[in-house]
């Protein structure tokens, strides 16, 4: 093989990692750095290429080389081969990326258009000023991907990235449906247009995970096609002039349920300086990345106001987190140390009214299953805007609780000052 450049190597034809090395005695954490990892495209010139992806330092992923090795059909079937028995391709997909590889060169698609590919009742698929968008459920989703990596990453509007590995090159995805055709993820599963969709909506806020875990929201069974209007590829629609669909929409696939009888009761305590969110998420707990996905909904919901002179600035990418148990999340009103929850209930800078059996009250309806079932994620405070004022003296507070009889999160937050 010779060692080329490659073109900007849009992966929707071939892309499949064929090997990943560790580095050895690295610490195995969630996000697993690797030491060098292969991997098969073909780039924007139609030809084949081998990609070779060296980490220097497994702490930072930016600290990387990559170099590109030409290759022809009988080295693409002995990769495809080794990567069968490395478990990254199914033996059943082979014949299928062979049909792929040497099916004619279908340049890339124009990113230069403003398009609307897809919409109904909930969801505008599209693309604008060189970049494919998803606005699902009025949240508007920017979609990108890595040009050698089959990487989708997914960036809302506050910047907030989510990264799905495995997953589809947009331009591709778009291509595909303009033209009234399907799309098949490496795991084999068929989409439409809507599927895409749901997807793309499902893994936003889940900072990093492999396309089969966002798969999870279509379940075991059958995914039902439902109508919506295929746009031809000619027609101009910027994303800014779109009406947002009905943010109740679908609500039983996850979000924030406003409408919860606790709210009726909360508002019976004007004074209570603490802020909660009740939160579903769409897709199986997932421990920690579903604590940070119910974060990152309720950030959307309280601190974006729509209006840039009285909404909070954050970076979700900056908060830290640690377990706590639900005893420690009930602990007495401590006069001293960190602001702990009972304490932000019931002495907040100006007074609240609330007593004891005002915080029983509240909680009695947050879990009203008890406290056995309950996991516990404590966040660091100084990645918004929001926490400042808490910061001056009275302290600030943030907490994730997942209720696992229930499936359902309470995002708990608190800043004050006087």
């Amino acid at each position: 093989m010779k060692e080329m450049k490659a073109g900007s190597g849009y992966n929707r034809d071939v892309w499949f990692w064929v090997e990943e090395m560790p580095f050895d005695g690295e610490r195995q954490t969630d996000q697993c750095r690797r030491h060098v990892k292969k991997a098969v495209g073909r780039g924007d010139d139609g030809k084949l290429f081998l990609m070779v992806w060296t980490d220097h330092d497994p702490s930072d992923w930016r600290k990387f080389t990559q170099t590109f090795y030409e290759i022809d059909a009988d080295e693409y079937a002995a990769l495809l081969d080794r990567a069968i028995a490395n478990g990254k391709v199914r033996p059943e997909q082979r014949e299928g990326l062979l049909q792929k590889a040497n099916s004619p060169f279908v340049p890339p698609w124009n990113i230069h258009k403003a398009v609307v590919v897809y919409r109904d009742e909930r969801y505008i698929l599209g693309q604008q000023d060189d970049c494919p968008y998803l606005i699902a459920d009025g949240k508007h989703l920017r979609l990108t991907c890595h040009p050698y990596e089959p990487c989708l990453y997914i960036t809302d509007g506050n910047g907030f990235q989510t990264a799905v590995h495995n997953a589809f090159d947009p331009f591709g995805v778009l291509e595909s449906f303009s033209s009234g055709k399907t799309v098949t993820s490496i795991t084999g599963l068929e989409y439409d247009a809507r599927d895409f969709c749901r997807m793309v909506e499902a893994a936003a806020g889940r900072v990093d995970i492999s396309i089969d875990e966002a798969e999870r929201v279509f379940g075991g069974r059958k995914k039902e096609k439902r109508s919506g209007q295929t746009v031809p590829a000619a027609e101009t629609a910027p994303a800014e002039k779109e009406t947002a669909p009905d943010p109740a929409a679908g609500r039983q696939e996850g979000g924030c349920f406003p409408d919860d009888p606790f709210y009726a009761c909360l508002a019976e305590y004007p004074g209570c300086a603490v802020d909660y969110r009740i939160f579903r998420d769409g897709l199986p707990y997932a421990g920690y990345h579903s604590h940070r996905t119910a974060l990152a909904f309720t950030c959307r919901e309280l601190f974006d106001t729509g209006d840039e002179e009285t909404a909070w600035q954050y970076d979700l990418g900056k908060a830290g987190a640690k377990k706590i148990s639900a005893q420690e999340l009930f602990a007495p009103a401590a006069q001293n140390g960190p602001l702990n929850y009972r304490r932000a209930f019931l002495y907040p800078p100006h007074g609240s009214g609330c007593t004891g059996a005002d915080f029983d009250r509240v909680n009695a309806l947050l879990f009203p299953n008890g406290t056995q079932g309950l996991e516990v994620y404590e966040w660091t405070t100084d990645w918004s805007e929001y926490f400042d004022d808490g910061h001056e003296w009275w302290g600030a507070l943030c907490l994730t609780v997942y209720d696992k009889s229930l499936r359902r999160f309470v995002v708990i937050l608190a800043s004050a000052t006087d």
